[in-house]
């Protein structure tokens, strides 16, 4: 069955009304208060802008160009990024395995302990957001934002393959994701998506 314009509609208002709720609790949120210095000094030259590598080479060692497309931004951007990050003590660059010319970009003890640090109180934080929530309620919110998280990824990646296109043109939609199922925009950036 075909969600209608109507109920579509709705649905994009209310996510408009979160993002913005959300950004403006920005200075309330884990990221905010860690780079205030809750998490020691080697936050103290941390920016906003940082948090997403971070997030992303927890997961694995990435490449520079790697990591820019993962975290949505410009090679070179990154690159000062990762320079920076460097400088703090909380990333490191390592040989690539599969390439011995090329170098990838890892987190250090201190960075792992920032990341885990982070998330332990972003966990915190959005159960006392969600504390009139029962776990059931909470749980089923976390299926359905999961399968929405893969279908934006997947539709994301369709109109990247074919710039210019206006969406819906096909008709048709070729997501692969199942009710109850992470999609993979979730597994990619469970960790990363900090703002």
């Amino acid at each position: 069955m075909t969600v209608t314009t109507e109920t579509a509609t709705a649905i994009s208002s209310s996510l408009v009304r979160v993002t913005k709720l959300l950004h403006a609790m920005r200075s309330q949120m884990p990221v905010q208060r860690l780079l205030e210095g809750l998490g020691g000094p080697a936050l103290q030259g941390l920016d906003h802008s940082h948090v997403p590598a971070l997030f992303v080479v927890s997961q694995e060692p990435h490449r520079v160009s790697a990591l820019a497309e993962a975290v949505h931004s410009d090679v070179s951007t990154v690159s000062r990024q990762v320079t920076h990050l460097t400088q703090l003590g909380l990333v490191e660059k390592i040989g690539d395995p599969a390439d011995g010319r090329a170098q990838m970009v890892t987190l250090t003890a201190e960075g792992r302990r920032v990341i885990d640090e982070l998330v332990a109180r972003r966990g915190e934080w959005f159960a006392h957001l969600l504390q009139n929530w029962s776990e059931e309620d909470a749980a089923s919110f976390l299926r359905h934002l999961d399968r929405f998280s893969g279908d934006v990824a997947e539709f994301r990646a369709q109109l990247s393959s074919h710039p210019g296109s206006h969406p819906g043109e096909s008709g048709t939609s070729t997501s692969t994701t199942e009710p109850g199922q992470r999609g993979p925009l979730v597994h990619a950036t469970s960790h990363h998506q900090e703002s």
